[in-house]
C-alpha cells in the first residue's frame, strides 16, 4: 500500500479483535429501565493516584458521549473502580471505549523477515538488563550481533536460550537484539508492556519484525475524531490534527517520501498499517476497515475523546 501527497491517509486493518481483546474480565450489569436497556461496566484502574483516576474518568466520559451512548456516566465506586452506564448501548461498545487508545506514528527504521538481509545502525547497547544474568554468555553473544545474517549463524544454544524468554523480559533486552535474533518471536514482543512514544520498538506486521523510530505523532496531535460511511457505504473513521501536528506530520511525510521510506501506525501496541510513503501528505487520517456502525463510532471516541487513558484498566 502506497500513501500519495495531498491524499488522505488510509490505513485498512481489520481491528475488531483488537477491541475485544484489550480489556478483559470486566463485570457487565444489562437492567432494563423505561427509557431502554442500561448497560453498566465495571472496571478498575492500576496505580494509586488520585489525579490519574480521576482523569480516567473524564476522559471515559467523553468518549461515550463522543460516541454518541444515551445518558452516560462515569462514577467512582472505592478508590480505584470505575462504574460505566449508558442505556441502549452494548457490551462490546463499552469495552472498546475502555482500551487505551495509545496511538503512534513511527518511522520504520528496519525490518527483519527471516531472509538475512535485515541490518541496524543502532549503537552497541550501553546498559545491561537484568536478564543478562541468567542468559549468561548468550547474551554476551547475542549483544555482538548487528545484521540478521550475524544472528542467524549464532550457535543453536546460543538462539535457543532467547526462545522461552516471557514477553517482559524480552522488552528490557536491546532493540536491535529483539530485532534480530530468530528466537525472539512475534507473540513475545506482542505481550511487551505499553509502548512508550520516546523510544524505539520492536513490533510486528504479520510475521515480519520491525524497529520503529520513537512516535513522531501521537493521539495527543489528533483535534477531533468522526465517525461515517465513505462514498462505498462503508463505515470508517476520519481524524484531523491540530494545526501545529498537521504541519509537523506533513514534514515527516515529505521526509518519508523523499528516502522512500515506510510509516507505521501503532494503536495500543498494535501495528495497525505500514504504508510507504509516497509525497507530502496535508490531509487527515482515515482509517477504514471491516468496522461495524459501533466500532467505528468507538475508535472514533477513542482518538477525539481527549487523548489515551493515564492509567491501565485491569480485571476486576
Amino acid at each position: 500500500m502506497a500513501l500519495r501527497g495531498r491524499q488522505v491517509l488510509v490505513l485498512v486493518a481489520a481491528v475488531a479483535a483488537v477491541f475485544a481483546l484489550l480489556v478483559t474480565g470486566i463485570v457487565l450489569v444489562v437492567s432494563r429501565a423505561a427509557d431502554g436497556p442500561r448497560v453498566t461496566l465495571t472496571v478498575t484502574a492500576a496505580g494509586d493516584g488520585d489525579r490519574d483516576l480521576e482523569v480516567t474518568r473524564a476522559l471515559l466520559l467523553a468518549r461515550m458521549k463522543a460516541a454518541k451512548l444515551d445518558d452516560p456516566s462515569v462514577t467512582r465506586d472505592g478508590d480505584r473502580r470505575l462504574v460505566l452506564t449508558a442505556h441502549r448501548t452494548s457490551a462490546e461498545q463499552l469495552k472498546a471505549l475502555t482500551a487505551p487508545g495509545r496511538l503512534h506514528l513511527r518511522r520504520v527504521a528496519a525490518t527483519a523477515d527471516g531472509s538475512g538481509a535485515a541490518t541496524t545502525t543502532l549503537p552497541a547497547p550501553t546498559s545491561t538488563p537484568a536478564v543478562a544474568a541468567s542468559l549468561g554468555d548468550a547474551y554476551t553473544a547475542a549483544a555482538a550481533v548487528t545484521t540478521e545474517q550475524q544472528a542467524q549463524a549464532l550457535p543453536p544454544a546460543v538462539r535457543a536460550a532467547f526462545a522461552g524468554l516471557p514477553p517482559q523480559d524480552v522488552a528490557t533486552l536491546p532493540a536491535r537484539m529483539r530485532l534480530l535474533i530468530p528466537e525472539i518471536r512475534c507473540e513475545q514482543l506482542a505481550g511487551r508492556p505499553a509502548d512508550v512514544a520516546g523510544g524505539p520498538v520492536v513490533a510486528c506486521e504479520g510475521p515480519v519484525k520491525m524497529l520503529l523510530d520513537p512516535a513522531a505523532i501521537t493521539g495527543a496531535d489528533i483535534a477531533s475524531a468522526t465517525a461515517g460511511r465513505s462514498d462505498q457505504g462503508q463505515w470508517v473513521v476520519t481524524a484531523a490534527f491540530r494545526p501545529d501536528a498537521q504541519a509537523k506530520f506533513t514534514d515527516l511525510s515529505k521526509q518519508l517520501s523523499d528516502a522512500q521510506e515506510r510509516l507505521a501506525i501503532v494503536l495500543d501496541n498494535t501495528v495497525i498499517s505500514a504504508p510507504q510513503v509516497v509525497g507530502a501528505i496535508t490531509g487527515d487520517v482515515q482509517v477504514t476497515g471491516q468496522f461495524t456502525e459501533q466500532r467505528a463510532r468507538a475508535l472514533a471516541a477513542q482518538l477525539g475523546g481527549g487523548g489515551e487513558l493515564p492509567v491501565t484498566l485491569t480485571v476486576v
